[in-house]
């Protein structure tokens, strides 16, 4: 495997939570490396860490051993500040329930992160503006979130989680709060915009309907990932 194409890999990661006076393992020395532009479905029954591990690459918890690097740097090393930076610049997040803040529009909604990293507000909703077209929801900027039907929402919070150009999104059941149809067609449309903007795609899915459309399927079992 080509290192410099990783953008995003763990090794020998572990996770330990505590129940009570049990100690769950719910990662155990798991390695996986996240090439750039790749789409990847991680699998797995409900409980087997999923969501753990996203949290994981994400920055969101720490691992008790084992490195998480994302685009070079080694998240246990960084400070919070910097933590945040390095997230909000190479990573984007899409959840199966949008997040949208609701006294904004989607436009606003989408130009937060840039606003965040301190970008001109010119700039920022132009980048928006943009964005929100490639998602389809060009006549729909100025509408607040209760406005939105759920798969329009879903597009607002994949349009957010795109507007920095990332590295790399981390989904979680993005699909999870849609109807059938919707859900393909989310899917479809992260996959085509993966694709046009070279961004690594990292989606936990329960759907089987869905996983065949990856360039890889894991599955997590056992605190370990594997090849479907």
């Amino acid at each position: 495997m080509n290192k410099e194409n990783i953008v995003l890999a763990c090794e020998n990661v572990c996770k330990t939570y505590q129940d009570g006076t049990l100690h769950v393992e719910v990662i155990r020395n798991l390695n996986l490396a996240v090439r750039g532009g790749e789409s990847i479905s991680i699998a797995g029954a409900s409980g087997s860490g999923k969501s753990t591990l996203l949290h994981l690459l994400g920055g969101l918890d720490r691992p008790d051993s084992g490195s998480i690097t994302l685009a070079g740097e080694n998240l246990g090393t960084l400070n919070q500040k910097a933590l945040g930076a390095l997230r909000n610049r190479h990573l984007g997040f899409v959840y199966q329930f949008h997040h949208l803040l609701p006294e904004f529009s989607a436009l606003e909604n989408v130009m937060m992160p840039l606003l965040i990293a301190r970008q001109n507000r010119e700039q920022a909703q132009t980048a928006a503006l943009e964005m929100l077209d490639k998602v389809g929801l060009k006549a729909r900027v100025e509408h607040r979130p209760s406005e939105l039907s759920g798969g329009e929402r879903q597009r607002a919070a994949i349009a957010r989680a795109l507007v920095t150009r990332p590295s790399c999104i981390l989904a979680d059941e993005p699909t999870g709060n849609l109807d059938r149809k919707n859900a393909a067609n989310v899917l479809a449309m992260m996959l085509d915009l993966k694709n046009e903007l070279n961004t690594a795609l990292v989606v936990v899915t329960h759907d089987e309907d869905l996983v065949h459309r990856f360039d890889r399927v894991l599955r997590m079992q056992d605190g370990k990932v594997e090849a479907a």
